[in-house]
């Protein structure tokens, strides 16, 4: 998965992150993948408030022929707690990419716990956590694990060729394209997890709210 460089594409800055408004399909160089919307992870601790990470969400352009239904809906309607709109994008059959920018320095296991934690009590309360997703999952995991240090500006890009596939690499400083430089370092070829992972980002229950109504309003904008 590559990128455009800044001087083709323009960016989107976001908490002090370059988002490039286009991004490069790996599967054909002619095909492109939009900047949807943007949110960030964080959280209280201690009456302050701690900024973890930023994200950007990319996907191809055709993604607004599977939300036709939703045209001319608004984005407090999508965003609703009982809306269908974001399990559909998560099945949505089309190339989807995630770029998380850490802003708080973490340890990989630290940033991946959580992940695995919401990734396995979504499959087992829909009874689809098996030996198959366990090992997936802890595939997932021990790549984590094996990066010490995430620092400031590294960048964890998460891909989906296919809602049933998820790629992951990691890139350690401030390079905009991260995920073209060399191969995957981790595949997901579990369909369960690898939907648990988008669910987890995506989902109407996402790590980041305000990337949910950002994606919302990416979506809207396509139709």
């Amino acid at each position: 998965m590559g990128s455009e460089s800044e001087s083709e594409s323009e960016c989107v800055v976001f908490e002090g992150a370059s988002f490039p408004t286009t991004m490069s399909s790996t599967s054909s160089s002619s095909r492109k993948l939009l900047l949807l919307g943007n949110g960030i992870y964080d959280t209280e601790i201690h009456y302050l408030q701690i900024k973890f990470y930023g994200i950007g969400v990319y996907a191809e352009a055709d993604l607004g022929q599977h939300f036709k239904e939703w045209k001319g809906k608004s984005e407090g309607e999508l965003t609703a707690e009982d809306s269908a709109f974001f399990p559909s994008f998560c099945k949505a059959p089309v190339e989807k990419l995630a770029r998380l920018v850490i802003i708080k320095e973490v340890k990989g296991s630290q940033f991946v716990t959580p992940l695995q934690s919401s990734v396995r009590d979504r499959l087992a309360y829909a009874d689809l956590y098996e030996e198959e997703e366990e090992e997936a999952l802890d595939s997932l995991v021990e790549f984590f694990q094996k990066k010490a240090w995430l620092t400031q500006g590294s960048s964890i890009f998460l891909y989906w060729p296919t809602p049933s596939r998820l790629q992951v690499s990691v890139v350690v400083g401030n390079e905009v394209d991260g995920a073209g430089a060399g191969s995957w370092k981790v595949e997901v070829g579990n369909e369960n997890v690898a939907r648990g992972v988008q669910e987890w980002l995506f989902g109407p229950t996402s790590v980041s709210p305000s990337l949910l109504k950002s994606l919302a309003s990416g979506v809207l904008r396509l139709l």
